[in-house]
């Protein structure tokens, strides 16, 4: 979530509480993620060349409808083309989606991290928990987006903000990876995400030592963004599963301090499965407090489990939706 929002795109209590009724779990930080990606560099919809791909996927999907009428233009600030099989039902079935919930336009990248089916399972995984097989880096996944984006008509383009993410955070390589995809598909990437640190039980079933978002592979990434001018969007618990001490905090404030022309957005405010502390509400205050090159979402599991306490195992956190709220106005 942008820390200075224009008066304009700014989210008051009342529309607040007005989306999270809506059903909505992405932040409307897309509004203005963080000036320069969007205005500056992310022409792709009018300027890159349709891609040569003759078909693109179109999958013929059962689209569920929402329980009352959509009020709100939304934007989705979170979003993944690929699952842990790097499957996808294509743009237009997404397209359909999305129409049904109101949201009109997304930040979009593909999944950096594949799921292995290993030979001597008979029953393929459907998710990265699905068994204990390892997973692996996947730097398909962004042709894959990008391919599949170019092929669709500029309507369907125009709706989408799309980043590159298939690195490996502990590769020195990374960046000149990242240099690379910029090249193949100029102006066309807005942003660099998500990129995975610390992420619980993924990262210890992905292959390689976890990453960290402080890193010298991490810190070239941001070194680059920065000089490109695009934001970064990582995944970083905040601490370990079952801990509520915090951990892994001083990791992310060294990344922002690294560089502060690298915009960093906080996937998640830093939590994941299992992953329950007290006052997340304050934590997040004081780093964005600190950190003027710092944004958060709050998709994926933050609606459910922080803003209306629906953890699986009725863990308290210690804050109400009244102090979301105040947290939503104030930033």
């Amino acid at each position: 979530m942008e820390q200075k929002l224009d008066k304009q795109l700014k989210l008051t209590r009342r529309s607040f509480l007005k989306t999270m009724a809506a059903g909505t779990a992405a932040a409307s930080a897309a509004l203005s993620l963080p000036g320069v990606a969007l205005s500056e560099k992310t022409d792709a919809a009018t300027f890159a060349t349709p891609s040569s791909i003759a078909f693109a996927t179109d999958r013929q999907i059962e689209i569920e409808q929402p329980d009352e009428k959509i009020r709100y233009d939304l934007i989705d600030s979170h979003l993944h083309f690929t699952d842990f099989l790097e499957d996808t039902d294509g743009f237009p079935a997404l397209c359909r989606a999305m129409d049904a919930s109101g949201v009109s336009q997304a930040v979009i990248f593909g999944m950096p991290i594949a799921k292995q089916w290993d030979a001597t399972m008979e029953t393929a995984p459907s998710y990265y928990l699905s068994n204990d097989s390892r997973c692996y880096y996947y730097s398909g996944t962004d042709f894959i987006l990008a391919e599949e984006l170019l092929a669709q008509p500029l309507e369907i383009r125009k709706r989408f903000f799309p980043f590159c993410c298939g690195i490996n955070g502990n590769d020195r390589f990374a960046a000149d990876h990242i240099r690379q995809l910029l090249r193949l598909y100029p102006n066309f990437w807005c942003g660099i995400g998500e990129i995975m640190s610390r992420h619980d039980d993924l990262t210890a079933l992905t292959y390689g030592e976890a990453p960290h978002v402080n890193s010298p592979a991490f810190l070239d990434v941001f070194d680059l963004a920065a000089e490109e001018g695009l934001p970064v969007l990582v995944h970083h618990n905040i601490t370990a599963q079952s801990e509520e001490r915090v951990l892994y905090r001083k990791e992310l404030e060294e990344a922002l301090a690294h560089n502060r022309n690298c915009n960093i957005i906080w996937a998640h405010i830093g939590i994941s499965r299992r992953v329950e502390i007290q006052n997340l509400v304050t934590i997040a205050s004081e780093l964005l407090d600190t950190h003027p090159n710092l944004y958060v979402d709050i998709s994926w599991l933050v609606f459910d489990y922080y803003f209306l306490d629906r953890f699986p195992n009725n863990y308290m956190d210690g804050d109400s939706l009244d102090d979301w709220a105040a947290f939503m106005d104030k930033y």
